[in-house]
Formats: structure tokens, C-alpha cells, sequence
């Protein structure tokens, strides 16, 4: 049986990657995540780049299952790694031949770096934009000094009433009426 297939890729992968002394490839591109390919022993492994989190988790979650409909980790063998907040998989080899099992992963860790990138806004551009938006209200968000009547009381906290005021007036009868008793 033969399948002709007609794939068009772009063969590039530009990912911020270092290599480490034992050989294994770390890829810094995620905001949440680093990945870390250790080819020797046939693993892809995710660690959190600060605390874990939701956040994190769901970005690990998608990547493994990215890779398993991409065909190439083992889906029964995706589990909790032995540092906190770590995920792992066992990466297929390639029985096709002319396909490097190394380089298709690197293209579909590539592949889903590039669908994550419009969704990730650092903490510090999300800091930024809400306190311009705190301190430069837009129009209809603020008003002029002088535009809100002035009341004498205003809101629902009413400044006669001290904490347990009702309470310990209740009480005071209370007591009131059991000395009256006796």
C-alpha cells in the first residue's frame, strides 16, 4: 500500500533554544513554560518559569496534546515529572524513513510556540496598560471636580454606628431584663 502525501511546511524553526552539557535542548520561547528536549533518553520535559499555576498547567496540557495529535509522544506516557509543577512525555522514533524524530519535534514545539505568541501579554505590558487606565481614565469613565452633588451622608456606611453598635445595645436590654428577674 503506498499514500502519497503532498505536505507544504516551512522548514524554518527559530526558537530561543540553548544546549545544555549533556546535550538536551532548552526552549525559552513560552511565556509560561520551558521546555527541555532530552533526546538521549527520549523525553520532553516542561517546567514552570515561576509559580506554578492554572496558567501553567493549561499551557503544559495544550503542548502535550498538540504533540500527540502531531503523533509524536507517546500519549499514555504524558504524567507529573519529579520536580513540583514539571510535566513529561516520552517522545516517539521515527519508523518513517527520511523523517528525523528530533527535527519534527523541534518543528511542532515551533508550531505551537507560533499559535500561543498572539496570547501572550507579559505580566508587566498588563500592569502597564491597567494603570494607565487607572490613572488616565478615558472620558466616560471620570468626571470633572464640581459635576457630583455634594450630600451630607452619602452611601450605605452610616459613621454613627460603631462596629457591634445594634448588637451590644441588644445586649445592654438583655442584660437589662435578666437583672429585673432576679
Amino acid at each position: 500500500m503506498t499514500v502519497n502525501l503532498k505536505i507544504d511546511l516551512d522548514p524554518r524553526v527559530e526558537l530561543k533554544a540553548r544546549r545544555t552539557l549533556e546535550g538536551n535542548i532548552i526552549i525559552l520561547d513560552h511565556e509560561d513554560i520551558d521546555i527541555v528536549l532530552m533526546l538521549e533518553k527520549n523525553k520532553c520535559v516542561t517546567f514552570p518559569k515561576q509559580e506554578m499555576s492554572d496558567k501553567v498547567y493549561n499551557a503544559q496540557d495544550r503542548m502535550f496534546k498538540k504533540m500527540f495529535k502531531k503523533g509524536v509522544i507517546n500519549p499514555s506516557s504524558v504524567r507529573g515529572g519529579n520536580v513540583y509543577g514539571s510535566m513529561e512525555a516520552e517522545l516517539l522514533e521515527s519508523k518513517i524513513p527520511g523523517i528525523d524524530a528530533d527535527q519534527a519535534v523541534l518543528y511542532c514545539i515551533n508550531e505551537f510556540i507560533k499559535e500561543e505568541k498572539p496570547f501572550f501579554k507579559t505580566s508587566a505590558e498588563y500592569n502597564t496598560d491597567r494603570l494607565d487606565a487607572l490613572l488616565r481614565p478615558s472620558p466616560e469613565d471620570s468626571t470633572e471636580l464640581g459635576d457630583v452633588p455634594q450630600k451630607a451622608t452619602k452611601g450605605s456606611m452610616d459613621p454613627t454606628v460603631r462596629p457591634y453598635g445594634f448588637m451590644y445595645n441588644y445586649s445592654l436590654v438583655r442584660e437589662g431584663n435578666e437583672s429585673e428577674d432576679s
